[in-house]
């Protein structure tokens, strides 16, 4: 798994281009953690949230400082989403915490798709689920995800689900205790926390109303089988019903309220980039992160990449890479790419 900043370093003209991400959201970095908190007191698509698919189905309220949702399975996979900036693997811990208040929720609104659909929110990798083919029915091809879902009940139960897919697209199974069969209630305000815990490679969801629980906790863990799962975006998730397998079909309509939204991520693994020119080579230094890989990359044309430095593996403090090569007599670019090796 790569990663590369978004910053793209000019060595003739000594220009650092950054792609800044200003948002109004409070976002606290430290060398354990970014907590990123959204408490929707001003429009969030004006501080580093958008929208993919219909634009509607996600209303900013400025008079309740509150989301207002509507999960419907009969339109397109849309979603509002928030960049990390980083990419999170099955090593790593994180979670989302935020207030869920349901006023209807309807399972199998469509005749021909009459069992159950979720409502749902977590974390996906955004290329992944931009794609025509990233079906979340089908069970089998909607990668990379790990997420909270509430499926109604429509005969069997309703259940609350910490799901995870692997990169394949393949759902962590278990069995029957990766779900808990229980309700949630209507016009209530209840916290929902969503936790993804590397060490014991578990996803965990908890739910509580002015402290009480509601249900009971709900863990999955991975499946001995599951091959990991890369992340990079925060979305509240409203799936398309199109493409799921002609057994038990399903649909939803439901709308409610989000509201202050807690996101906890590792830091990225490339921080306070910085970069200069020492006797005709280009040198990046930055803090890196346990457990990844560093190499200096550079291009004269920014399609082809090239290494352009020797590898150092991340002690949790500064690295400096050179660039090795001929010196510069062109414009060239450079960047730093980290890989996860843990």
């Amino acid at each position: 798994m790569l990663y590369a900043p978004s910053a793209l370093l000019t060595a003739v003209s000594l220009c650092l281009l950054f792609a800044t991400d200003a948002r109004a959201a409070e976002a606290v970095e430290s060398k354990d953690e970014l907590a990123i908190s959204e408490t929707f007191v001003s429009d969030p698509l004006r501080h580093g949230w958008n929208v993919w698919g219909d634009t509607n189905l996600f209303r900013w309220d400025a008079a309740s400082s509150r989301l207002e949702v509507t999960w419907d399975s009969s339109q397109s996979n849309s979603y509002l989403r928030l960049p990390l900036r980083t990419v999170l693997t099955r090593a790593d811990d994180f979670e989302v915490a935020l207030d869920l208040q349901l006023r209807d929720v309807v399972a199998g609104v469509n005749e021909d798709k009459p069992s159950t659909f979720q409502i749902a929110f977590g974390f996906q990798m955004k290329s992944d689920a931009e794609k025509p083919g990233f079906i979340r029915g089908a069970g089998d091809r909607s990668p990379n995800l790990v997420e909270f879902n509430f499926f109604p009940d429509t005969g069997f139960g309703p259940t609350v689900w910490p799901a995870a897919f692997s990169s394949a697209g393949r759902l962590s199974y278990t069995g029957s205790g990766d779900f808990s069969v229980f309700d949630l209630p209507l016009g209530i305000v209840m916290r929902v926390t969503l936790r993804y815990t590397g060490a014991n490679e578990t996803a965990t969801v908890t739910i509580t109303t002015n402290g009480i629980p509601v249900g009971p906790l709900t863990d999955a863990p991975l499946a001995p089988s599951f091959t990991g799962f890369e992340l990079d975006t925060f979305a509240i998730a409203s799936y398309s019903d199109d493409g799921q397998r002609p057994f038990m079909p399903g649909s939803i309509l439901a709308h409610g309220a989000i509201g202050d939204i807690h996101v906890t991520v590792p830091p990225p693994p490339i921080r306070s980039e910085h970069g200069s020119l020492v006797e005709g080579r280009w040198q990046a230094s930055f803090l890196s992160r346990v457990g990844w890989r560093y190499v200096l990359e550079g291009t004269s044309d920014l399609n082809t990449w090239t290494r352009v430095s020797s590898s150092a593996e991340g002690d949790g403090g500064p690295l400096l890479l050179t660039d090795d090569s001929t010196p510069l007599s062109s414009r060239r670019f450079f960047r730093i790419a980290a890989t996860r090796f843990q």
